[in-house]
């Protein structure tokens, strides 16, 4: 049976020697101090050998403190005004009656005059002890005197939320209070529907039987989450209640025969006094007057209401107290007990408790959980059919009718397979596996790995505060660089290079012709430049890339020099550039991220672009980007792991390589010889955190820590040290120079080989003209007037050129002819000279005569 308790202080004034309590022992009274004002209290509870005794001695420790000006500081002034004496009024054990109510309140509380009810009780039996429970606080409210009470089943009176006409101030924590842990809870686990069931009268009897377990809602689709008058004091339950419901309740012990070290009485018993001591002290000068009730339940004794308990009790809703809510051993000694204007608790300590099956198979209630000042924590919970995942409820049944259309692959028409009976497309995996699996099991408390944070495991798993920022990245393979074959071009733009090969030269040659053939030092504009001068419009092209010939006028000479010094800065400018352009540089797939074409439109490439990545890891997420998935898939570019797909990178098996930037960045650092790199922008950006079960208690201790490294750069020190290495993006950079392979000479290669083919050309055209436009070319121009354009072709078309090479060629014949000889041979060095000097002089006058006459 649960026994109530119910303790009464009773504060008097009257000069009794002795206290008749009325069934209850007689309490000695001290000497009157004439200095001090006796204030008497009262104490009503139910009679219970075993712990009737502690209540008692609690309450008369509380008294002596304060009288003797040794209780908190605050109250040390009262020793000096009042003398509190308590006075014990003791109802029957078990169920109480109107006459026990009425003979404590009427010979022990008004007889008394009490200026301060305490009302005291632990009982939540939620049946005619509750009644009579809220009975005796009515009764008692009707005397006006301020009551100050504590009973665990306060949530089964019908009172109204305005405690004030009552004057009853409720420290125990209120229903209300109960119902704001339920919304937390509802917040913290994402639940926004829910059913309120609810009862005329407090209590759990008959609930889940008549209820819940009838409509099968006791099952792990659901969650009950039961108040105070659910759980009450008892520690297991017995079917058919929902193993892993919650129950939000504050602490309290009714059913021990004797009192616990945890029972809440004793600290409620001390805290009273005290709050009624801080109301005294508020007290205005205008509102002093005796404590002293002088209140009968006798109209012909006295007034049957104290009208000046109304100032106590209003000072008392605006006082506060310090005090343990639950017991001395669980480290809430400094909660404060404040009130609303109503007369109830402003904030209290609630205790979330978990109905867990244990080895034995017994239902037992745990705690996971504390709820105050609006904020939740919770540990580890075992929900319904003990999961490790709280319930997502029930979907709510309706019928819905949808039109769609027949294309795939969106939508597919095909019939079940025959073995699984289900649709032959459906390869959806039922849940996780590995280490979140082994999380959501409870195998492991916690995950300690490069464990990315994404909203697909934080439905499932708790996340620490992420210790390491990272994303999608790409890596590739750098390669030697191999100067261009146009490299020799580079220096200058194409549009530099227009200007000086077809500008420049252009405009330089033919102002040197026209100076030459204008002034009359040289052609005088005439058809024939002077004797010995041999000048044509050919022929400044060639001076104006050499110079072959010199021109005979002044002006003509001047424009030549400029033109050198044009050259000679050009060529020096060409020369410093080409040195830089020269240079090897490295070359690498230069990507701009996750989202480049070369990876969106890989067949596009020639040849096509090939990457991968780790199979089973959402590196490329199929339901992103579809089309990239299924082209490694397709291509069969997955690597079972980050080695694997390194390698491959290095043997060029893959043109790129896509995984965890970190990781990335880890290898291309750490490479002996500095040949991979990390490119494009970070996509997916999350970070890594440290994995526990769900309402882990170990999740509020790591952050508190990680915290304390952010804060100081630990978490910064470690990643330079660890994950830094040799090879920077800066290391990649040529700083020396390397011997020249045949493949950066291509340019000078290809320059060579076009000469050579432009030279090919020329000689056909030049057979072309001896052989087809000489002669036409004799009868256009008669006069000779192309010797100013060309002087060869001018020659080649007059008869002195004609017989001057007959002589050119006879005079090589003999010269092959006589050297061949072998009588020459034998006389080589006798008749060498008398040769030369046979030949010479038949030779030269002619060549002479020809020369002079062109």
């Amino acid at each position: 049976m649960l026994w109530t308790l119910v303790f009464l202080f009773l504060i008097s004034i009257d000069p009794l020697e002795t206290l008749d309590l009325g069934g209850s022992r007689k309490v000695q009274k001290p000497k009157e101090d004439p200095r001090r004002e006796d204030v008497n209290i009262a104490v009503v509870y139910q009679h219970y050998a075993g712990r009737s005794k502690s209540y008692d001695k609690a309450f008369k420790e509380v008294i002596r403190k304060i009288n003797d000006a040794t209780a908190v500081s605050s109250l040390r002034r009262l020793a000096t005004r009042y003398n509190f004496q308590p006075v014990d009024c003791i109802l029957p054990t078990g169920q109480f009656f109107v006459k026990e109510v009425l003979d404590c309140l009427c010979n022990n509380v008004t007889s008394n005059n009490v200026a301060l009810i305490i009302f005291v009780t632990a009982s939540e039996t939620y049946d005619s002890t509750t009644a009579a429970e809220q009975y005796f606080l009515t009764a008692a409210s009707y005397t006006g005197i301020p009551i100050i009470a504590w009973n665990a089943d306060n949530a089964g009176f019908t009172f109204e939320n305005d405690l004030s006409p009552y004057r009853i101030i409720q420290m125990a924590p209120p229903i209300e209070h109960q119902a704001r842990a339920m919304l937390a809870l509802l917040r913290r686990y994402n639940w926004p529907k829910f059913g309120v069931v609810t009862s005329e009268m407090a209590g759990n009897d008959r609930l889940v039987t008549a209820h819940a377990e009838k409509h099968d809602m006791i099952g792990e689709k659901y969650l009950w989450i039961g108040t105070q008058s659910v759980k009450g004091t008892q520690t297991t339950v017995k079917a058919p209640a929902q193993a892993g419901m919650l129950c939000v309740n504050f602490h309290t012990v009714s059913n021990a025969m004797f009192a616990p070290r945890d029972d809440i009485l004793p600290l409620i018993i001390q805290l009273a006094p005290k709050l009624f001591g801080a109301a005294l002290l508020q007290l205005r000068p205008n509102e002093q007057f005796q404590l002293k009730s002088n209140v009968s339940c006798k109209s012909e004794d006295g007034d049957p209401y104290w009208e000046n308990g109304k100032y106590i009790y209003e000072h008392m809703k605006a006082a506060f107290v310090k005090g343990n809510p639950f017991h001395v051993d669980d480290g809430h000694d400094s909660f404060f007990y404040t009130f609303e204007k109503t007369g109830r608790l402003r904030n209290s300590i609630l205790q979330i408790s978990n109905l867990r099956t244990n080895s034995k198979g017994e239902k037992t209630w745990e705690k996971v959980g504390i709820f105050t000042n609006n904020e939740l924590k919770m540990a580890d919970v075992q929900w319904p059919g003990e999961k490790a995942n709280p319930p997502q409820g029930a979907a709510d049944k309706f019928h819905v009718k949808v039109v769609t259309l027949h294309e795939p692959p969106f939508i597919t028409v095909s019939d079940v397979d025959p073995d699984t009976q289900k649709c032959p497309g459906n390869q959806t995996e039922n849940g996780w596996n590995g280490l979140i699996a082994d999380l959501m099991h409870n195998k492991a408390d916690m995950c300690v790995t490069s464990l990315k944070l994404n909203s697909e495991r934080a439905r499932d798993i708790d996340f620490s505060l992420p210790f390491l920022d990272t994303g999608i990245s790409i890596i590739v393979k750098i390669r030697s660089g191999v100067l261009s074959p146009t490299a020799f071009l580079e220096p200058f733009e194409y549009s530099t290079w227009v200007i000086i090969l077809f500008v420049c030269i252009h405009v330089a040659a033919i102002s040197i012709f026209i100076f030459e053939w204008v002034s009359p030092y040289s052609f005088n504009m005439q058809k024939y430049p002077p004797p010995e001068h041999k000048f044509s419009l050919f022929r400044s092209y060639w001076l104006s890339f050499r110079i072959p010939d010199v021109p005979k006028s002044t002006v003509s000479r001047l424009m030549a020099l400029v033109w050198a010094a044009f050259g000679l800065t050009f060529l020096a400018v060409y020369t410093a550039n080409l040195a830089a352009f020269m240079i090897t540089r490295v070359q690498y797939y230069d990507l701009s991220g996750i989202h480049d074409p070369m990876l969106n439109f890989p067949q596009d490439q020639k040849p096509p672009f090939r990457f991968g990545t780790v199979d089973a890891v959402p590196s490329i997420p199929s339901q992103s980007d579809f089309r990239m998935h299924e082209y490694v898939k397709h291509n069969k570019f997955f690597r079972m792991n980050i080695s694997s797909g390194i390698d491959a990178v290095k043997n060029e098996e893959l043109d790129a390589f896509i995984y965890d930037a970190v990781v990335l960045d880890y290898w291309a650092g750490k490479d002996a010889n500095c040949a991979l790199m990390t490119v494009g922008k970070w996509a997916s950006m999350t970070g890594y955190g440290i994995g526990f079960p769900k309402n882990s208690p170990h999740t509020s201790i790591v952050n508190h820590y990680m915290l304390q490294y952010q804060q100081k750069g630990d978490l910064e020190r470690l990643q330079n040290f660890w994950l830094t290495g040799a090879c920077t993006p800066d290391s990649h950079s040529q700083t020396q120079s390397a011997p020249l392979g045949i493949e950066n000479f291509l340019s000078a290669f290809v320059l060579l080989a076009g000469g050579i083919i432009v030279s090919v050309i020329v000689l056909g055209f030049e057979h072309i003209y001896c052989m087809h436009l000489r002669k036409p070319l004799q009868k256009i121009d008669p006069d000779g007037w192309c010797g100013i354009i060309s002087m060869a072709m001018g020659k080649s078309l007059t008869f002195t050129e004609a017989v001057d090479r007959v002589q050119e060629w006879r005079s090589r014949t003999q010269s092959l002819a006589s050297t061949n000889s072998p009588q020459l041979k034998r006389r080589r060095s006798a008749n060498l000279k008398p040769i030369e000097d046979d030949v010479a002089p038949r030779r030269s006058p002619r060549f002479l005569q020809v020369e002079t006459n062109l």
